[in-house]
């Protein structure tokens, strides 16, 4: 790289890190939308669990003062049937999906009790479950605990010029509402333990889980196009690869792992070697490695099983919301795999780097 990008990496790896502040996951886990918050500003929270049998529970719940609440449940079973709730956006106060924070930074409380549609014949199936998610490692904040060396490198590879910087108030969506709204995004790993009711069927719940809490502006036509990897072991192991297109600046990424770790370890560099927008759908199979602070680089490759597509915004932005199966770099893995693009799929662009 030449040296006026080394220059601009360096001055954007300084103000990011300088603008760190002190991050306390009790804190936020309370966080709530304020009445004044307006329709672009979002709360959000993901739940997903796995095992290596081949069972998924996935949920996402997302408030906004709209009225109306985003939610997805998927449940895969052992034996391979894959569920999905009927619809993606209720009246709030008609919400079938239920979340409960029981210790902030720690433990949380997940209910359901609503339909889910069987994606290989149809049918209607009532669901409930209560399940516990407790938490195994502290969280991982994308702004507080990420290596910004690849954040920068993303941000040195645009031409810094005065339309560059005014976009960039607006990135992630923020804009205006930066300082009364501030971005809020982080992780953590846990495990899943309680009891799922399948068509009077009850099942025991205990698998390696992991969460995502989002707080903030969240316009999804503004987005490009991101790919969102979360893949767990039985011994509650849990990897994350994050990338995201925005319209002024490419390729952000961000991630984590410990696998074969007491801890967790941050994501430094990439390099995907076969992936493919398939027309909006995204590939069965991609291939990345992945380089952690512990020094270790790793091929993860993930290959998908069943999918659910999730459109927002009337459909300006979708999720293909996929599980599967993962290898990382020989150990053996299952989670989410999800691809997400805008309508425009001019504005996709691609992932591998320069």
């Amino acid at each position: 790289m030449n040296l006026k990008f080394q220059l601009k990496k360096k001055v954007m790896q300084y103000l990011m890190e300088r603008s760190k502040k002190p991050f306390d996951a009790a804190e936020q886990d309370l966080q709530q939308l304020p009445s004044e918050a307006g329709p672009l500003i979002n709360n959000s929270y993901y739940f997903g669990g796995n095992t290596l049998q081949g069972e998924s529970l996935i949920m996402r719940i997302a408030f906004r003062n709209t009225g109306m609440i985003e939610i997805f449940v998927i449940y895969r079973t052992v034996e391979g049937r894959f569920l999905t709730i009927e619809k993606q956006e209720y009246p709030t106060e008609e919400s079938p999906l239920k979340v409960t924070c029981t210790t902030p930074g720690k433990e949380w409380h997940l209910s359901f009790d609503g339909i889910l549609r069987d994606e290989a014949d149809g049918r209607m199936c009532p669901c409930t479950f209560e399940v516990d998610y407790t938490a195994t490692l502290p969280p991982f904040s994308a702004l507080h605990h990420s290596d910004f060396r690849g954040m920068a490198e993303a941000f040195a590879r645009e031409k810094w010029n005065k339309d560059f910087f005014k976009t960039l108030t607006a990135d992630t969506g923020v804009g205006a509402d930066k300082k009364k709204f501030p971005q809020l995004h982080y992780e953590q790993t846990g495990r899943f333990e309680g009891i799922l009711c399948l068509e009077g069927n009850e099942t025991r719940i205990s698998m390696t889980a992991a969460r995502d809490h989002s707080f903030g502006k969240r316009d999804w036509n503004f987005m490009n196009a991101h790919i969102w990897l979360l893949a767990m072991t039985d011994q509650g192991e849990v990897m994350n690869f994050s990338i995201v297109n925005y319209p002024h600046v490419k390729r952000i990424f961000c991630g984590y792992s410990n696998i074969g770790e007491d801890r967790n370890y941050c994501l430094t560099d990439y390099n995907i070697i076969s992936f493919d927008h398939q027309d909006g759908m995204g590939t069965d199979t991609m291939v990345v490695d992945c380089t952690f602070a512990n020094g270790k680089t790793v091929r993860v490759t993930s290959r998908r099983t069943d999918n659910l597509l999730t459109p927002f915004d009337g459909g300006n932005f979708y999720f293909q919301e996929g599980v599967g199966t993962f290898d990382i770099g020989g150990v053996q893995a299952r989670g989410s795999i999800e691809y997400g693009f805008n309508r425009d799929s001019s504005r996709w662009g691609t992932f591998q780097k320069d």
